[in-house]
């Protein structure tokens, strides 16, 4: 792509014109030609902000599908101004060459992306696939209904009975799915995909506790003489309403707490820390707990149906992309050590995000089945 096709996207950029897939392009160039040219920014965090800014209007433009604010504008346009002064003619992309350089790399049908799933275990043993269930009342546990929305969500809802607490349900989404539950406190959880959420089945209970194995976004519902807390493993998070988002994958060694509004206590070992809002903390099995700041939104990106790579490595890229697509991941000879900064549609299928890859970090992909091979 030349000086003036690139100009000219910018153009299109401010005005709302442009279609979904030359938004990410954008990105994608912003990314390439900020790490690879000699562009100097102030610090490591200016050229963050500058990333988060855009990276936010990218993405308001893609899920509102209208013109995005002025306040965005200013800054791409200085820093599209100023890489393209600095990379002049070195910058080419052409989409024919985009599409013909990986294509020999898939010899398969593409894997689709996932959808709404779910699996709910009652506190007798029983279970149910919610997704195909029918609409309505699925079970009466104690004093609480579960009941389907015509949304295929799960929602607990008060049955109007007395009754003594009713042991707890489990919630397992698999890879490929995400879902909704309406805890019986009146907490609203999102789950994303091979994760599993253990809680009570009523809200008679004295203490709001749930087990979470995998990642899920909390909107605790404020009680201040009964605390929500949630157990991954050693850590800890006690809140009485907030909303906040914890990542506890058991084949990652750290559990990642990000704070979006409120405030949350985590304890890991023995080790006990505040977070507040755009704070993340992170604890490790050691007992070892770091808090730093953090861009919010991007740890939010998959409940609105991103990836969002902030300067991540090739395998934990590969192991968000194996959730969501419920495929396996190999890798032939050295491990590349690239890092990755972008952001994706999660409505696309495996190929399109592979390609994605490809042409951020130069690597290659094959593609047979369900198995994924990462090649140098």
């Amino acid at each position: 792509m030349t000086e003036e096709e690139i100009k000219e996207l910018l153009k299109r950029f401010r005005q709302g014109t442009c279609t979904d897939e030359e938004r990410e392009l954008l990105e994608l160039w912003f990314e390439k030609t900020s790490s690879q040219s000699k562009w100097n920014w102030e610090s490591d965090r200016a050229r963050e902000q500058m990333r988060a800014r855009m990276r936010a209007g990218i993405q308001t433009a893609l899920k509102e599908e209208r013109v995005v604010t002025r306040k965005l504008w200013p800054w791409l346009s200085a820093a599209a101004s100023v890489a393209l002064l600095l990379v002049g003619g070195w910058f080419y992309w052409s989409k024919e060459n985009r599409s013909s350089a990986s294509e020999a790399h898939y010899h398969t049908a593409a894997v689709a992306p996932g959808s709404n799933q779910a699996m709910l275990t009652l506190a007798d043993g029983s279970t149910i696939l919610v997704d195909a269930a029918a609409t309505g009342v699925l079970s009466t546990q104690g004093s609480s209904q579960v009941t389907k929305t015509g949304e295929g969500r799960l929602e607990y809802k008060d049955a109007g009975t007395a009754s003594a607490p009713s042991g707890r349900n489990t919630l397992s989404v698999p890879k490929g799915a995400t879902f909704k539950v309406t805890l019986p406190d009146g907490t609203a959880v999102w789950l994303n995909s091979a994760t599993q959420l253990i809680y009570p089945a009523s809200n008679s209970v004295s203490e709001r506790i749930v087990e979470l194995h995998g990642e899920a976004y909390f909107e605790v519902s404020p009680d201040k003489n009964r605390p929500f807390k949630v157990v991954s493993g050693d850590t800890e998070v006690r809140v009485t309403g907030t909303h906040f988002n914890v990542a506890a994958y058991e084949d990652e060694p750290q559990v990642y707490t990000t704070l979006a509004e409120g405030q949350v206590i985590i304890s890991n070992k023995g080790s006990k820390e505040t977070l507040r809002p755009g704070q993340q903390a992170i604890t490790e099995p050691s007992g070892l707990l770091q808090i730093r700041e953090v861009d919010v939104e991007s740890w939010l990106a998959w409940k609105e149906g991103y990836f969002v790579f902030d300067d991540q490595d090739l395998r934990s890229v590969m192991k968000m992309a194996a959730r969501w697509y419920d495929v396996e991941v190999t890798y032939e000879g050295h491990v590349p050590n690239k890092r990755f900064g972008g952001t994706f549609s999660k409505s696309k299928d495996l190929k399109g995000l592979l390609t994605y890859l490809e042409q951020l970090g130069g690597i290659h992909f094959k593609q047979q089945g369900k198995t994924i091979t990462v090649m140098n």
